[in-house]
């Protein structure tokens, strides 16, 4: 597994229309949490944990918390193949470096999303009203932070959400989200 990016964001109850129920919702899309230090697209994707702290100031609030999107190998260079043949000229230091990602650091993966890449933003399954669709033609669960519980069902998830014609054009994969303590 390789870390694509570092985040952080306030982990807050989430609830709505077509969304599970959590007690605090983790997604690597900004769409649907707040990110720390900010909501600025330009200042929420980091290189390294050390980053991330630096960019807070040198810690997070008490709901906060530090997270990393972990990726399959083999997913990892499909979506950055996919990111270069749509977007030849994408600055993407984080998600296209110029080098290889190291192996993440030890966190603690809590669960796996389906996220979608659109010019520099990650879309989320649940805020593309997926949610609903998903429990009742796949029978999904999701874990007490909006996650998915394992590997197979984000990527059997994601190949059910590339064949319909009613989401974003975006192709959309399985990715891992980790917090680190």
């Amino acid at each position: 597994m390789t870390a694509a990016a570092y985040f952080a964001l306030r982990l807050e109850p989430v609830s709505g229309y077509g969304l599970p129920t959590t007690e605090g919702l983790l997604t690597a899309s900004d769409c649907l949490t707040d990110r720390l230090p900010s909501d600025d697209d330009e200042h929420c994707w980091f290189g390294s944990p050390a980053e991330v702290l630096a960019a807070c100031g040198g810690a997070l609030p008490p709901e906060g918390r530090l997270c990393s999107l972990c990726l399959p190998a083999d997913s990892a260079a499909v979506l950055a193949e996919e990111i270069r043949a749509a977007h030849p000229h994408a600055h993407e230091p984080v998600l296209l470096p110029d080098h290889p990602h190291p192996p993440a650091p030890a966190g603690r993966v809590l669960g796996w999303e389906v996220l979608g890449y659109d010019v520099g933003l990650l879309h989320t399954w649940l805020c593309n009203d997926l949610y609903r669709d998903a429990v009742r033609d796949l029978a999904v669960t999701t874990t007490p932070y909006g996650l998915l519980p394992d590997h197979p069902t984000a990527a059997r998830l994601a190949a059910w959400a590339n064949a319909r014609t009613d989401t974003k054009p975006v192709t959309w994969f399985a990715a891992a989200l980790a917090v680190h303590d």
